[in-house]
């Protein structure tokens, strides 16, 4: 199963991309979108061999729903008989260099508050959509055009007004789910 919480659809791609992986690999997937399904229709985890949950970061935190997703199922997730998969999208992973602060702010620390222990952790790059058709609304949209002059400051990205920007390593996504796989087939 994967279960994710998306703000603007970033880290929904992303699920759907490593449900591809995965059933390209021999694993029947489920994806659960923790938003749109309510809360006492969240699957148990019982039926599944492995579990993903992934979630975008909103001002720097994780996306409400999943990490209630993590606290509902803690005890289960716990006792290791599940192969636990954690994956974050943020802009602030955006860049090789950047990936293991971002794990450690957004994957580590919540894990550790929860006492639980992922088999596998990654942090992806975001998106940074300023394009017309953009889900953000008018004052998230100035939000994102500040960050994005400070992320086009700081790193060598370049960040166009008025297009989706899309900061995701694709590869890297990918490499993850194969080695999801690997774990949940032994």
């Amino acid at each position: 199963m994967i279960a994710y919480g998306s703000r603007y659809g970033s880290t929904e791609e992303i699920s759907h991309e490593i449900a591809k992986v995965l059933e390209s690999e021999g694993l029947t997937t489920r994806i659960v979108d923790l938003k749109k399904t309510k809360k006492k229709d969240w699957p148990s985890v019982e039926s599944f061999d492995g579990i993903i949950v992934g979630s975008g970061i909103k001002m720097m935190r994780w996306m409400r729903e999943p990490r209630d997703f993590l606290k509902k199922h803690a005890a289960e997730l716990k006792t290791r008989k599940k192969v636990v998969g954690i994956f974050v999208s943020a802009g602030s992973a955006s860049r090789p260099q950047d990936q293991p602060k971002a794990r450690s702010d957004y994957i580590e620390k919540v894990l550790a508050g929860l006492s639980i222990k992922a088999d596998l952790s990654d942090a992806f790059g975001g998106i940074v959509d300023l394009s017309p058709a953009s889900r953000a609304g008018f004052f998230d949209k100035r939000i994102l055009k500040m960050i994005a002059k400070e992320m086009a400051k700081d790193t060598d990205f370049t960040i166009e007004e008025g297009v989706k920007n899309d900061l995701r390593d694709w590869e890297q996504i990918r490499t993850f789910a194969k080695q999801f796989a690997e774990l949940v087939n032994g």
